[in-house]
């Protein structure tokens, strides 16, 4: 087992405890819609932040469902393509997320000459936190958002959209079972060659079968400033109470301005 068995225990808890709430928010995200006023905040509330609402709670269903935290061999070559596609997902809808929400409240106040245009609308960016409400402002200046935003969300989304794709590994290997591993591949690329198929065969099974599961993920390994491996679990889950508890408090105030 990848993690202790006590974080296994937390994981699932709060997974459940996570998309049960993502529900009710996803509720009042819908009426907060009704309450925009401007046709295109309303748009962006209710196509935008909501439906990006669902898209996270299904990703992170489908990462739990096919890896789950308890899960100790490799998962199947399918299985893992699936888990990667959920999670590239689940970063991009995650930004957008909280883009939508910033063009909302620009939006709903008529704000858009006074943030500069487009290009200055974005709860992370000053010239839209001018115009929010203290208890916003505050929590999206706080040093845990920003180290968050800028360290992960902005880091892992610009290289999933422009760069490397977030990628989890998929294996975890001993000393003893990496140098089995790599002189099969280099057998494998013999096997090609020579076209001998069943020998191929035998070779994809005996690579898949060796290691550990390996859950976590990053983007990039020749980056500068490399990225450090993410836990996938635990980040995912962080980000999605992240989402619950940032947008109750907009949703409060998202009627005011400063």
């Amino acid at each position: 087992m990848i993690y202790h068995p006590d974080l296994v225990d937390s994981l699932l808890r709060e997974h459940a405890s996570v998309q049960a709430e993502f529900q009710a928010l996803f509720l009042r995200a819908v009426a907060s819609a009704d309450s925009a006023g401007n046709p295109r905040a309303k748009e962006h509330m209710l196509h935008g932040v909501a439906r990006r609402m669902k898209l996270l709670r299904r990703c992170l269903s489908n990462v739990f469902q096919l890896f789950p935290p308890n899960a100790t061999s490799p998962l199947a070559s399918e299985d893992l393509d699936e888990v990667q596609i959920s999670l590239h997902a689940f970063v991009m809808n995650l930004y957008g997320l909280f883009e939508n929400l910033a063009w909302a409240f620009v939006l709903r106040h008529d704000l858009e000459a006074k943030t500069g245009g487009r290009r200055g609308i974005g709860l992370f960016l000053r010239s839209t936190q001018q115009h929010l409400p203290p208890v916003l402002a505050d929590y999206l200046t706080s040093q845990t958002m920003v180290t968050w935003h800028t360290d992960y969300l902005k880091n892992y989304r610009d290289a999933l959209a422009h760069r490397i794709p977030l990628y989890i590994p998929p294996s975890t290997l001993t000393p003893q079972e990496g140098e089995r591993f790599t002189a099969l591949e280099h057998e494998k690329f013999e096997c090609l060659k020579l076209q001998k198929f069943d020998r191929l065969d035998q070779i994809r099974a005996e690579q898949a079968s060796l290691g550990s599961a390996c859950p976590m993920f990053l983007h990039s390994f020749e980056d500068e400033g490399k990225p450090k491996p993410v836990y996938l679990h635990p980040q995912m889950l962080c980000d999605a109470k992240t989402v619950l508890e940032f947008c109750p408090k907009y949703f409060s105030s998202w009627h005011e301005r400063a």
